[in-house]
Order: structure tokens, then sequence, then C-alpha cells
């Protein structure tokens, strides 16, 4: 296959066989390098890992679902280091480049498999998101992505970086792809019951005037009833976006620990830097992290209900160059957290997919209550009107 974009790593291509008939037939599947194969190796963005893999003999469980539905597997997609950055760089193998803007970043850590549907080389691209590296590829490539309830698809033989916060999840260019991906992996039809929707004023005010304005234009176009309150927690966005990256560096830590004793020169310095931090946090600081999540939690879960939705941007900034240099590139992530780690912290799935006419990089989003995955589907429909 022909990747001027560098969404795919550089593997000999391996036969890989799917069912001829299915929910997915007829769609191409691109997956990201963190989940096992059998006849390639997993890399997860980093070489140490990419030499002591070995062909993997057999292949992780979901991709195997997605291939018994009927989905043809076209390759392994690059992957930020260990899948630990929201940008899509990677020192060992390249940033691919973003086809709908290639002096943007792709954004990461999924960006291969984003990159990959996005240039047309597939159809569905599995990645995995922890602290929005679906979500916010798919933002800023111009896809649909789905972050689901954690816990809910089977995530054997995917290497992990946090995983109270991993989830396996998808991207798609429409609705109706992702939309078979979930009836594929045995998510249940939601409900008729009316929907309405929230807008938390202390979000809006983080954006500028004329996303907010987009955003809260499109939800009206529904004509679903909605209701705007002043935050989805007692806590500031600020203090759930710290305790969720304290509890991040702690199990992202504990995931690499033997990696970075043994090869700490293998990894990239900023990865690194991530890593040392884990390594040193103070158990007073993760303890407080954990009972700000507990609170949270139970603030969602009160909040939302089977028939009740939060919408929100995607991205909290524009995304930097792929030029930019380092302290750019920590200000976007920073900034972007404080919005994507709210998924993470109760648990919820998240739904991120673009609305207007294609200006700028408006992606909507909407948050859920906890297995309510395919009612943010049927509030995607009637934005979308597709």
């Amino acid at each position: 296959m022909q990747d001027r974009w560098n969404a795919f790593m550089p593997y000999p291509d391996a036969d890989i066989g799917h069912a001829a008939i299915g929910l997915l037939s007829g769609l191409r599947l691109a997956v990201k390098d963190l989940f096992d194969v059998a006849g390639y190796p997993t890399a997860a963005g980093n070489a140490a890992v990419l030499a002591a893999s070995g062909i993997k003999t057999a292949t992780a469980p979901l991709v195997q679902a997605l291939l018994d539905a009927g989905a043809c597997f076209v390759g392994k997609t690059n992957t930020d280091e260990l899948a630990y950055s929201l940008i899509g760089g990677n020192i060992h193998f390249g940033m691919p480049r973003n086809p709908r803007d290639p002096n943007l970043i792709p954004g990461g850590s999924s960006s291969g498999s984003a990159v990959a549907v996005a240039a047309g080389l597939a159809d569905l691209g599995l990645g995995t998101d922890t602290s929005g590296s679906i979500r916010l590829p798919a933002a800023i490539n111009g896809l649909i992505g789905w972050r689901p309830t954690h816990g809910s698809l089977d995530n054997r033989a995917v290497r992990p970086l946090a995983p109270s916060f991993d989830v396996p999840g998808f991207m798609t260019t429409s609705l109706e792809p992702m939309a078979a991906a979930m009836s594929a992996v045995g998510m249940p039809a939601a409900n008729d019951r009316p929907i309405s929707i929230l807008i938390p004023e202390d979000i809006f005010e983080t954006i500028d005037d004329a996303t907010a304005d987009e955003i809260i234009a499109s939800l009206r176009s529904a004509a679903m009833p909605i209701r705007k309150i002043d935050s989805v927690s007692s806590a500031s966005l600020a203090d759930l976006a710290v305790a969720f990256i304290t509890i991040l560096q702690k199990e992202a830590w504990a995931s690499n620990k033997a990696l970075f004793e043994q090869s700490p020169e293998a990894i990239s310095p900023d990865i690194a830097a991530r890593l040392r931090s884990g390594s040193r946090l103070d158990e007073k600081d993760v303890r407080e992290a954990c009972r700000i999540r507990k609170l949270f939690s139970g603030e969602i879960d009160r909040l939302l209900c089977e028939s009740v939705v939060v919408a929100l941007p995607t991205l909290a900034v524009s995304p930097p160059t792929r030029d930019a240099g380092p302290e750019s590139f920590a200000a976007f992530r920073s900034a972007c957290i404080k919005l994507l780690c709210l998924s993470g912290l109760g648990g919820c799935p998240q739904l991120a997919f673009p609305i207007g006419r294609g200006a700028g990089n408006v992606s909507l989003s909407l948050l859920g209550a906890r297995s309510a995955d395919s009612m943010l589907m049927n509030v995607a429909r009637r934005l979308r009107a597709e």
C-alpha cells in the first residue's frame, strides 16, 4: 500500500483472514500498533519494545471480533511512543501527516489510525483512548471518534498505559460504519426515551465565542431540550485535570517501569520525563487525586441519567502546527486535558464528531452515562441529520 501519510508501520504483510459476510463486510480495518495481531510484532511506538516483541502468534480478541464480523485488516498503524502523548510525534517512526491540513499535527496517540481513515486508506480505525487519544486526533482530522464506556470492550492483548483510564475505541468518517462497529462489538441498542442536552457554562466560557456559538447553534438545530448548567462538578476543571494527570502518571510508570529501568535511553526525553514524574509522586498527592476522582464519579453519575447527555467542545484550543516547539505542544496538551479528562475520570462514553460545514476544527462531543454509548449515536444522528 502506498502510504505517503506515514499512517502505517512498515511491517511485511502477513495473511490475516476475515469472515466473508458480517456486519463489517466491505470495511477496511486499520489497527493501532498496541494490539497484538498474529503474524506481526507489537512495537507500541518504541524501538526497544519492537526489538523485544517477536512475531505474535495470537490476535487480540477485540481485533478478532472485528475480523469475524467481516472487517478486512489493512495494517498496523503508527502511534505516539508508548501511547503517551496527544501530539502524534514519534522519534522512532516519525509523525503521520494530517490529510486534512498537512501543516497541523495529526494528534495522538492513535494518530496513525486517524490518518489512515482521514486519508481514505481505511474505513474503520481502531485505537485506544486514555487521555483523549481517539477523541483528539478524530477532532483534528475531521473524523468521528468514539471512546466507549470504560471496561465495556475487551482489552486483552493490548499494551496498557494507565489501565483505569485505557479504553479501545474507533474512528470513522461517518456515523454508519461507527454504528456497525458498535453493533459488531456488542453494544446494546438505546431506548427511545426523550433526550435532553446539558450545556456546562464553565466549559463553554473557556473556548472562543465563535466556536461556542457554532456548537450551540448546532445543538439547537436538533430540536431537543437544552438546559444550561453551571458546571458538571463542584471541583474546578483545573483540579480535575491535576487529579487525572496524577493518576495517569502513577499508572503509566507502573506499566512502563520495567522498560524504563532496562532501557531508559530507548525512550524519548519528553516521554521519559513524564515517566520519571510518575515514579516520584508523593502518595499523599495520589490519595488526593483518587479522592477527587471518586467525588467527580459520584457527581457525574447523579447528573447524568439514561436520557441526559452533556455537550462540550472536543478541543479546548486550536491544534498547533507540526513544526511547533515543545512549549506549544505542552500548552496544547495541558489545555485539552481539562476537557478530555472528564470521561476518563467518570468512566463515561464520549462521542466526538465534526459540525458545521468544514471550516476550522470545530468538533462537538457528547458525554453520556456509563453504558449509554448507543444513545450518544442517536443524538449525533439528529445533530448531523445523516
